[in-house]
């Protein structure tokens, strides 16, 4: 499966708002990614994601979990 090309829902954290929770689109949103805590920051593709967002650890990631989470850096 190509990474890149699937669609990701993307979660800011917000009192940390680099951390960042990926769910693919046809994913549901994990149980933790609440509206008190998170906010919705778009949905991106891989190849348009925010610095700090790896395709090849977001691929392994939702095998295992259903969902990536990742750090932002500026770019």
């Amino acid at each position: 499966m190509q990474t890149a090309a699937l669609a990701y829902n993307v979660f800011c954290r917000k009192r940390q708002p680099a951390l960042r929770c990926a769910v693919p689109l046809d994913h549901p949103v994990p149980s933790f990614v609440s509206g008190e805590t998170w906010d919705f920051g778009g949905t991106v593709t891989g190849e348009q994601a925010p610095p700090g967002f790896k395709p090849e650890a977001a691929d392994e990631a939702v095998r295992h979990t259903g969902y990536y989470l990742f750090h932002a850096v500026q770019a």
